[in-house]
């Protein structure tokens, strides 16, 4: 079941400052930025006098052209799909020789995102350590994502398993950090009651392995926070591949992105055969050229026209649900009966053009 969320991603970050000192009763370090700042890098959040350091971290920068960048660079030249608008990259994955290792350049590059957040985290926790040292202390690192899709849970949790486990020299890399909590409400799942469960994951580094009653803090903050922000207790589970996409719905959309969102919502073409999809895509190629070309004939009218592009933006749509590459639909590939139905009733003149001087390729009136 397709889930919308309407106007903007929320707040992650303030909702998540309001939680620690509004539902745990902690305290944020970012209030007393000036005298912190002045001895030393310090982390978000201290809870429980002092015991638990948290730090938070956000997933803002949109990862499109990044990971466009990635396809350009590893596909090889005629291995390129040719396609209208944009795409689920696992579509284009399947159909490369080499999808598995431009899997690997993605999940390079997404990793070092949250390897970054990890480096700085380990610093902000050492360096207030050194100002309050303590015997028994606990420090988590939580990364937030409101609306990037790229960041699944499994991608997630699988780079901070990379990025946390020990060196070449068997130390842990980042050892001040005990635990990571991975939060996002872009991926959800549908619980077996139908409840909707919002992506929440735990990751128990050396010290929360090696002092297991450090343990309670973590699993008391993803409860509270569970609890807050859908009003049920935290579900286990160890499948991290079976979460869907939150839809954001902007207030203002432009034309085509509303024609698109008519047809995510319901994508009547689905049962649709590949020949029925061409035969389609050429009729509405040919259709518009009665306005996109010159000749004597008549011009449709206004709303006509715009029918016209919005039944060829389901197409697109159609196609990229699919992973179809277009040269699918080209026309060399239409049958004599194909041909019929794609230009019946338009113009002879018309049709000659489209058919490169053969007007027996297709019906005209």
């Amino acid at each position: 079941m397709r889930l919308e969320r309407h106007g903007c991603a929320p707040d992650l970050e303030a909702a998540f400052k309001e939680f620690v000192v509004s539902v745990l009763g902690g305290h944020a370090l970012d209030d007393d930025r000036d005298q912190e700042a002045s001895e030393g890098k310090f982390p978000d959040f201290t809870w429980l006098g002092g015991i638990v350091l948290i730090e938070m971290k956000s997933l803002e920068t949109d990862q499109h052209d990044r990971l466009n960048e990635v396809l350009e660079k590893h596909i090889k030249p005629t291995e390129k799909p040719f396609f209208y608008g944009g795409r689920e990259a696992h579509h284009i994955l399947n159909e490369v020789s080499n999808g598995a290792e431009i899997s690997a350049a993605i999940m390079n590059k997404l990793s070092r995102t949250i390897e970054t957040h990890l480096s700085k985290a380990n610093r902000q926790f050492s360096s207030y350590r050194v100002r309050h040292p303590r015997k028994n202390s606990v420090t988590v690192c939580v990364i937030l994502n409101a609306s990037l899709r790229e960041f699944t849970p499994e991608v997630v949790l699988k780079a901070i398993h990379g990025k946390m486990k020990a060196d070449r020299h068997g130390g842990a890399r980042f050892p001040l950090i005990d635990a990571v909590l991975y939060i996002s409400e872009k991926h959800y799942r549908r619980l077996s009651d139908g409840r909707v469960g919002l992506a929440l994951g735990m990751y128990e580094g050396a010290g929360l392995l090696s002092h297991p009653w450090k343990h309670q803090f973590v699993e008391r903050i993803a409860a509270a926070w569970s609890q807050m922000r859908t009003g049920s207790a935290v579900v286990e589970s160890d499948d991290l591949n079976d979460f869907d996409l939150v839809h954001d719905i902007p207030d203002q959309m432009k034309r085509h992105e509303v024609w698109a969102l008519e047809y995510q919502r319901n994508p009547y073409m689905r049962s649709w055969t590949v020949d029925r999809l061409r035969i389609a895509f050429q009729r509405c190629i040919a259709v518009k050229s009665l306005t996109l070309l010159k000749g004597s004939w008549p011009k449709p009218d206004r709303q006509s026209i715009i029918e016209g592009w919005r039944f060829f933006k389901h197409l697109v749509e159609e196609t990229n649900r699919r992973g179809l590459d277009l040269r699918l639909l080209d026309q060399k590939l239409l049958s004599a009966a194909d041909r019929d139905v794609v230009y019946a009733g338009l113009p002879v003149e018309l049709v000659v053009l489209l058919t490169r001087g053969h007007p027996s390729n297709g019906t005209a009136s």
